[in-house]
């Protein structure tokens, strides 16, 4: 089956499942945010769907999420087509940011992104976001100040379970609740939700936006099955940070330090308004002293902004 074909096959069949969905309670002042740069995705269908049937399709997931998740109102995040992505591209440097990203989207791919963008007199809010990716925009939904109250989160994307808030999983509409402060938490789903998500990505990867993680330990590739075994036992930050950055130091040695800042920087899902690639230094604990590093990445990043400046300007 290819791509196409399995999209329209998983989205025929979660449209059968909305049909017997019960309705949750509502939860006043409850906001389900919805990632829509996967919702263009996965709305779209196969080859042989039409664009009112993913417009239908779209209309129903945003409809029947919004309703498992008890929410009153629904805001629909995108990322900008000129977005920086949070810097993430100037920041990555072991291998370009999301640079295996060549693949054919679905037929019908633009029709729903335009329709999320720009249909008018629809019963949902959007967030187009230029100066990070939608991903950090639901990470800023997240911080605030209750949110698995307050903040539903809905999306596929693996990279949102570290954020605290309640989230509704995409195939079967299960509500995970995770606490403000959470280091491990297993869902409903059976999958890892907490900080401990941002220190497995650190040691395994994340091989859907090109970023490596640790890609060596001990001569080895440094796969999910590692990554566990070695936070097998972890119970904070603190004991996190200790054994990621000792794997770090065995494989790259003096450069440790920046290799750990640059892949921080790419994987953690930023939750606050300014959104700065140091932002990862919250989960750290104090008195890690990654300052020099940190400068280091700052300024190869303005170096990198510098020379796109220029080119921008001679085209």
């Amino acid at each position: 089956m290819d791509f196409s074909a399995a999209i329209e096959a998983e989205a025929a069949a979660v449209a059968a499942k909305e049909a017997s969905d019960s309705v949750q309670e509502i939860v006043p002042g409850r906001t389900l945010h919805l990632d829509g740069d996967y919702a263009a995705y996965f709305c779209a269908g196969g080859s042989e769907t039409s664009p009112a049937t993913a417009r239908f399709i779209t209309d129903q997931r945003i409809e029947t999420a919004t309703r498992m998740a008890g929410a009153t109102r629904c805001v629909i995040h995108l990322t900008h087509a000129a977005s920086n992505k949070g810097k993430r591209f100037f920041a990555a440097s072991v291998k370009p940011y999301q640079g295996q990203r060549q693949g054919h989207k679905p037929k019908n791919w633009r029709f729903v992104r335009e329709y999320l963008e720009l249909a008018p007199y629809k019963p949902w809010e959007r967030r187009l976001w230029r100066d990070r990716e939608a991903d950090d925009g639901l990470g800023l939904a997240s911080n605030c100040l209750y949110p698995m109250r307050d903040t539903v989160i809905h999306t596929r994307d693996k990279d949102m379970r570290m954020l605290p808030g309640t989230h509704l999983t995409w195939v079967d509409y299960l509500l995970v609740h995770v606490p403000e402060g959470t280091y491990e938490l297993i869902g409903a789903d059976g999958e890892v939700y907490g900080t401990k998500w941002f220190w497995l990505q650190m040691l395994q990867g994340d091989g859907a936006d090109h970023i490596p993680g640790l890609e060596k330990h001990e001569g080895k590739d440094c796969g999910p099955v590692t990554a566990a075994e070695l936070l097998a036992g972890t119970r904070s930050n603190a004991d996190a940070y200790g054994v990621v950055s000792a794997a770090y130091r065995g494989t790259y040695g003096d450069e440790w330090a920046d290799r750990f800042c640059e892949q921080a920087a790419l994987l953690w899902i930023r939750r606050t308004a300014d959104a700065p690639v140091h932002e990862f230094l919250t989960c750290v604990p104090q008195g890690s002293d990654l300052r020099a590093a940190v400068r280091r990445l700052h300024d190869r990043i303005q170096v990198k902004e510098e020379i796109a400046h220029e080119a921008s300007q001679q085209d």
